[in-house]
C-alpha cells in the first residue's frame, strides 16, 4: 500500500538515478531528456546546490591586517586641532565666561524672598517668683516669720500691703 502519489514517468526515473550517480558527467541522453523535462532539470540544480563545497581558506594573517586595509581605504579626514584656531578657543572661554557671570549676577539680584516666614506673637510670659532652689522646703520660710520680732514683722507687713496695692 505504499504506493507513490503521483507517477513517475520512466525517463525522468533513469534521469534521477544518473543524477544521483554523478550530477556532473552525464550521458547524452540524460542531457537531452533535461532539456526538455524542467522537473528533472530543476532536481539536478538542488542536487547539487545541497552538495558540500570545502571551505575557502584565508591567507595567515588575512583578519589581522583587515583592519588596516579598511582604514587605508577610507579618505583621510582632517585633524579638529588643525580646523580650530587658538582665536576660537579664546573666544568660547570668554563667551563661557560672560554667560557665567551674569547668571551668577542675575541670581544674586533675586536674592530677597517673595513672602517671608515670620513666627506668630508669643503672649508675654508672666514673670513668677521661682526661688533659686527648686526643692526649697517652706516650712523654713514660716520658721524664719515666727522668729521676727514685733518692730520687723510690722515693717515685714508693710511692704508686703504697699507691694500688693502697686500690683492693683
Amino acid at each position: 500500500m505504499t504506493h507513490p502519489l503521483l507517477p513517475i514517468p520512466e525517463a525522468c526515473s533513469r534521469t534521477l538515478d544518473s543524477v544521483l550517480k554523478d550530477p556532473l558527467d552525464l550521458s547524452p541522453e540524460v542531457e537531452a531528456h533535461m532539456k526538455i523535462c524542467r522537473a528533472c532539470s530543476e532536481a539536478r540544480v538542488i542536487y547539487l546546490a545541497q552538495e558540500d563545497a570545502p571551505e575557502a581558506l584565508a591567507p595567515a594573517g588575512y583578519f589581522e591586517r583587515l583592519p588596516d586595509r579598511v582604514l587605508r581605504k577610507l579618505p583621510a579626514r582632517t585633524s579638529l586641532r588643525r580646523r580650530v584656531r587658538p582665536f576660537t578657543w579664546a573666544t568660547a572661554a570668554a563667551l563661557l565666561m560672560a554667560v557665567g557671570a551674569s547668571a551668577f549676577w542675575a541670581g544674586r539680584a533675586n536674592r530677597t524672598p517673595l513672602v517671608e516666614a515670620t513666627l506668630p506673637r508669643q503672649i508675654e510670659t508672666v514673670e513668677t517668683n521661682v526661688s533659686d532652689t527648686p526643692f526649697h522646703d517652706r516650712e523654713e520660710d514660716a520658721a524664719e516669720v515666727q522668729s521676727l520680732t514685733p518692730e520687723e514683722m510690722k515693717a515685714l507687713l508693710k511692704r508686703l500691703e504697699s507691694s500688693q496695692s502697686s500690683l492693683r
